[in-house]
């Protein structure tokens, strides 16, 4: 509609200019195979417009009452673009179906079209990456504009699969201070922190990332249980936890109260010694509604054998809920503490039965 709309403003244009024009109309003559036609330069241009107007009504027309396919004009194209084009078809497929080695070569074949080219470079890097050439993916990154932030972020993120978290972080560092509205960046920068074990940085990032909703609230509260639990636990061992400092003080106290919070302080006192208090500390936070997300983080407390409150709160929340596979999990995870392996295993096949996801996050756990 909107061609034709365009369509139509040019022809009113040339209706009203030419009056105008009729002064001096022009002359036009042409002699064809003995058939001589003679018009004004301005009827002529008229008679062309109006029949390529016509011409294309009826292509219009014939197009949507027959289904016929859109015209390609891809025979004016060099060959060496159509092959480029076609590789692209070829990467992208070989990409879905994660042939990372083949996708990587038709990627570097399909550099000869300039169409889409950020996006191409982009999935040549993790192709590259995939395909277990670290080297030639950072390469391909190094050509990304430096200034733009999904290419600072597929850099960032290649540092991260390759074990660099520390590089990750050096990189993404400025980049944060410049644009904290990034939730994508920001998502990655606190992924980067917490491999790199930088945990005063990760929880003094942690009012940043809740003022600009670098996660929104389904996914801050399954992020809790991976940054607390570690961060509290990892700064205790290293004898830096403190309650007062501004990186603890400064956060909302919902986040200061929180189980995740609590279950890494119940880690802490597990791995310096003191099992049962630990154990106590988790009861009295612990709720049925928490078990779910609290579940990973709960099996990295080495309780050893000071699970037997734990067991028993586990086994009265089984008797008015016996489908729940997370207690079952729970409950496998308190007989390994125990040394009972047959009950653990036992245990476990019930909890994948209710919660067949639970072998999917025990491999990753892993």
């Amino acid at each position: 509609m909107i061609r034709l709309a365009f369509f139509i403003l040019v022809f009113g244009l040339a209706m009203l200019l030419g009056p105008i024009l009729a002064n001096h109309p022009g002359y036009v003559m042409l002699v064809v195979a003995g058939v001589t036609i003679e018009a004004t330069f301005i009827g002529l241009m008229l008679v062309l417009f109006g029949s390529i107007l016509a011409c294309w009504l009826l292509w219009w027309v014939l197009k949507r009452l027959f289904h016929l396919p859109r015209l390609s004009f891809s025979f004016l194209r060099s060959r060496k673009e159509r092959r480029a084009r076609q590789a692209m078809q070829y990467a992208l497929l070989s990409f879905a179906r994660q042939d990372w080695q083949q996708a990587d070569q038709y990627f570097d074949l399909a550099k000869a079209d300039s169409d889409w080219d950020k996006i191409k470079q982009i999935m040549a890097c993790y192709a590259a990456q995939r395909a277990g050439d670290s080297q030639k993916a950072n390469q391909k990154a190094a050509q990304l504009d430096s200034d733009d932030n999904d290419s600072a972020l597929v850099v960032a993120d290649l540092l991260l699969q390759q074990g660099d978290a520390a590089k990750a972080v050096a990189y993404l560092a400025p980049r944060i201070e410049q644009n904290q509205k990034d939730g994508a960046l920001g998502r990655l920068w606190l992924a980067a922190l917490l491999q790199a074990g930088q945990w005063q940085t990760l929880l003094e990032q942690v009012p940043v990332a809740i003022k600009q909703q670098w996660l929104n609230k389904a996914q801050w509260q399954q992020y809790r249980y991976q940054l607390y639990p570690a961060a509290v636990a990892g700064l205790a061992q290293a004898g830096q936890f403190d309650e007062n400092l501004p990186y603890w003080s400064n956060l909302p106290a919902k986040e200061r109260k929180s189980v995740a919070a609590i279950l890494g302080k119940a880690r802490a006192k597990a791995v310096s010694g003191d099992a049962e208090q630990a154990e106590k500390l988790l009861l009295d936070s612990l709720a049925l509604a928490d078990v779910p997300l609290a579940y990973s983080a709960i099996r990295q407390i080495p309780l050893g054998r000071s699970v037997l409150a734990l067991r028993k709160q586990v086994q009265h929340w089984l008797r008015d809920h016996n489908n729940n596979g997370y207690l079952y999990a729970l409950l496998s995870y308190c007989a390994e503490q125990e040394g009972e392996q047959e009950q653990a295993r036992h245990a476990w096949e019930k909890a994948l039965q209710y919660q067949p996801e639970l072998a999917k996050a025990a491999a990753l756990s892993n």
